[in-house]
């Protein structure tokens, strides 16, 4: 047997759907074997596998979707493509948030660059360690890299919650309080903003409209803010919309560095009564966050 096909082999024999981190030159997968690493500065390498089945997988195949590498200088994600991959790079002062979303065993990672450029890393729900992992490194090396004083400091509110029991929200929202606790475990020094549980919108259009909605309700989601000295923490769903009545299981952690908020705007939501808009712009990017009306959450970010 080759080398090559060695090395396939042993690809293949590991192969799952867990995101592994990657060591040394061994343990790259064959299709980014060409690209030139430094494991010495590299601060975590990771392999990202496609979301098939074990069963589906073959020895011939390129197995990796993703090869993330935080290098020194910048965040550098290989991607697979029709022919080979393609490469996206990120400077670390170009961060501006990092959404961490899990449904179930489906995870996705969303990176958002201050030029207007996004990038998405979907996992699978069991390697979520990993992923909070990377998104901490992350973190760290973006707020080295910008500056230390907000460009626009948030208000601050009149009275902010001291603590969150845990079916504050509504027994539909426990799974965010809980979120909520991880979070305050995990950074010293949060202090919580605002909270809500979900809530029934009507819609802002005629009577068929309504009608319609009696059936078929549109449901604004729950959320969490926080804050730390240099960063916005906000806890939520996948979406922040939800038509119908199943529940929604899914949790999402957004972290945004205070220094890449440049502009805060808060306009009524176009579709539906008792909602806001807060537009969090961020350099070209800008983040649309969906709060109840005239709530302390709003209060928090747009004052």
């Amino acid at each position: 047997m080759s080398a090559t096909d060695m090395s396939r082999s042993a690809e293949f024999d590991a192969f799952g759907p867990w995101v592994d981190r990657v060591h040394d030159a061994t343990e790259v997968p064959g299709l980014y074997r060409d690209y030139p690493l430094d494991f010495t500065t590299s601060r975590l390498v990771l392999k990202v596998p496609r979301n098939i089945s074990r069963r589906d997988a073959q020895p011939t195949m390129d197995l990796y979707d993703h090869l993330i590498v935080v290098a020194p200088e910048a965040l550098i994600v290989l991607s697979r493509a029709d022919a080979g991959y393609t490469r996206s790079v990120f400077g670390y002062a170009d961060i501006v948030a990092l959404t961490d979303t899990v449904d179930l065993v489906d995870g996705r990672l969303d990176i958002l660059a201050g030029t207007g450029d996004t990038l998405t890393v979907p996992y699978n729900g069991s390697s979520e360690d990993v992923i909070t992992h990377l998104v901490d490194v992350l973190s760290e090396l973006s707020l080295a890299a910008m500056r230390r004083t907000p460009a626009l400091p948030l208000p601050a509110p009149d009275d902010p919650p001291a603590d969150l029991d845990l079916l504050d929200l509504g027994k539909e929202d426990v799974g965010l309080v809980t979120s909520y606790f991880d979070l305050m475990r995990h950074e010293l020094g949060a202090s919580l903003l605002a909270a809500h549980g979900r809530t029934v919108l009507p819609p802002r259009g005629g009577r068929i409209s309504r009608a319609v909605h009696e059936f078929y309700p549109m449901t604004l989601q729950g959320a969490v803010l926080c804050r730390t000295e240099r960063e916005l923490h906000i806890i939520g769903r996948k979406t922040w919309l939800l038509r119908g009545s199943a529940p929604d299981l899914s949790r999402s952690h957004t972290t945004i560095p205070l220094a890449a908020i440049e502009e805060i705007n808060l306009r009524p939501h176009p579709d539906y009564l008792g909602a806001s808009v807060v537009a969090l712009r961020l350099g070209t990017t800008t983040l649309d966050i969906v709060l109840p009306e005239g709530s302390a959450a709003v209060q928090a970010l747009a004052g």
